[in-house]
């Protein structure tokens, strides 16, 4: 029986058609219909990409679909399946190219079919679809992203000397090679993983000086090469008040608490003494302990079984829930909720005050002044406003010519209405409201304030040519 490695193109029926051509139709670039196989891994991509351009398969396809498709390839481990998500703007942003250049590109890789559509981008609201019953009026919206499958046509396929089996098209799997395909699978794999040879340079190993009885009077290396003086401030930062008497009690202890606590058992004897210590100042027995560790209710054994009996006896301690000695327990700061925002507040001050001396320069030096100005020029140039408010009709003949055919009261519309049956009746006209006078002088005191604001400035540019001279 033949080794898979010298299997000929007739051992095995390939389902694909032998012709090189383009996959122009869309339809024929979906994950569903495409004949080109699934590729998971960035270096199966870019040899397919390369072989594409090496065959001039599209009169189109240049360094800059390369580019691009290195771009996609970059994102494929994301995906155990290889798929990668399009998002154009940040292509965009890392390649320095037009929108219609990368979609032109891409457009190209589907044709050369190295890619495939998994999900057409859409406006339709993904986390609706994500989160199910959990979706609720306010969630948010997230349009749905364009994802693309990386993968191989099969004239790439039937280049390499891989044979295809099992399912079409997408899914479909290398079942076997020929002899040429094995060969080129052994060189792209040398050149993906070159083999690390030996560094070249020996180096002699020189003996050591002996005297006649064969003694090595060699100087031998410090077993630490810490200077004296650092290795005596570490001795001095490691010491602890615990004596070696106290640390074999406090094992002794913790072995006693390991076989009552099941969730401690396979833990280190050192470690749970250290992590017990609290316990052991605070004179509980070892049973009393225990005790305690069990009433905790832990559901599995802890990754980091110190940490966790320090933080929650921590925890317990500040909380008043278990007594321990004040030597264990740091004081609880619980920062109050700012209710009015008096916090808030003064930290906006403090900020004002660090990163703006020029605001702060203007308000002791320069604000008074203008302010005093500004209000000089309105007071000197204030006019009494009185706003008029001329009601006139939209008229489709001489203004003259409708006011002598007006009946002495009614509105225009009904003015108009009348003239069109022929009737007469009677004219009102409507007095200003409140709230439109209200408007009116609003509106009035903000060109007030605008033109002292231009007589303002024209005085300041005036001073300042004058005193440059």
């Amino acid at each position: 029986m033949a080794a898979i490695g010298e299997l000929t193109e007739t051992a095995v029926t390939n389902t694909f058609p032998q012709g090189a051509t383009l996959v122009t139709e869309p339809a024929d670039q979906e994950i569903s219909t495409t004949c080109s196989r699934r590729l998971r891994h960035e270096g199966d991509f870019l040899d397919a990409l390369e072989w594409a351009l090496d065959q001039d398969l599209h009169p189109q396809a240049n360094d800059t679909t390369r580019l691009v498709a290195r771009d996609i390839a970059a994102r494929m481990y994301t995906s155990k399946d290889g798929h990668v998500a399009y998002a154009l703007t940040a292509m965009r942003q890392r390649l320095g190219l037009t929108r219609s250049t990368i979609t032109k590109h891409v457009r190209i890789l589907r044709e050369l079919g190295l890619l495939a559509w998994v999900e057409h981008g859409s406006r339709t609201n993904a986390l609706r679809t994500r989160l199910g019953d959990q979706f609720t009026l306010g969630t948010g919206y997230r349009g749905t992203a364009t994802i693309y499958a990386p993968c191989a046509p099969p004239k790439f396929d039937r280049d390499r000397g891989r044979l295809r089996g099992g399912r079409h098209g997408y899914h479909s799997r290398i079942t076997s090679v020929t002899v040429e395909g094995r060969r080129q699978a052994i060189a792209t794999a040398r050149r993906r993983n070159p083999r690390r040879t030996p560094s070249g340079d020996i180096h002699p190993v020189v003996p050591a000086p002996t005297d006649r009885r064969g003694k090595n009077n060699s100087r031998r290396c410090s077993r630490n090469a810490t200077p004296r003086a650092d290795r005596c401030h570490h001795q001095t930062a490691r010491t602890t008040s615990i004596t070696p008497q106290q640390a074999a009690a406090g094992m002794a202890y913790a072995h006693r608490v390991r076989c009552l606590v099941w969730w401690t058992q396979g833990s280190c004897l050192r470690q749970l003494a250290y992590a017990l210590r609290p316990l052991i100042a605070a004179g509980l027995t070892s049973q009393e302990a225990a005790r305690e560790l069990s009433a905790w209710q832990v559901q599995g054994r802890p990754a980091n079984l110190v940490g966790y009996i320090r933080a929650e006896l921590h925890r317990r301690g500040t909380r008043s829930e278990f007594s321990l000695p004040d030597a264990h327990l740091q004081p609880a700061h619980d920062t109050p909720v700012d209710e009015e925002g008096q916090r808030h507040a003064q930290m906006l001050r403090d900020r004002w005050a660090r990163f703006n001396p020029a605001y702060l320069t203007y308000l002791q030096t320069l604000a008074g002044p203008l302010r005093a100005a500004l209000k000089r020029i309105r007071e000197k140039h204030r006019q009494q406003y009185q706003p008029t408010i001329t009601w006139k009709p939209l008229l489709r003949e001489p203004q003259k010519d409708f006011f002598a055919t007006l009946p002495p009261s009614g509105t225009p519309a009904d003015i108009y209405e009348a003239r069109a049956h022929g009737r007469q009746i009677t004219y009102h006209t409507e007095e200003p409201k409140e709230a439109e006078l209200a408007e009116w002088a609003r509106r009035a005191d903000e060109a007030e304030a605008e033109a002292a604001f231009r007589r303002l400035r024209a005085e300041l540019a005036r001073r300042s040519s004058i005193s440059s001279w």
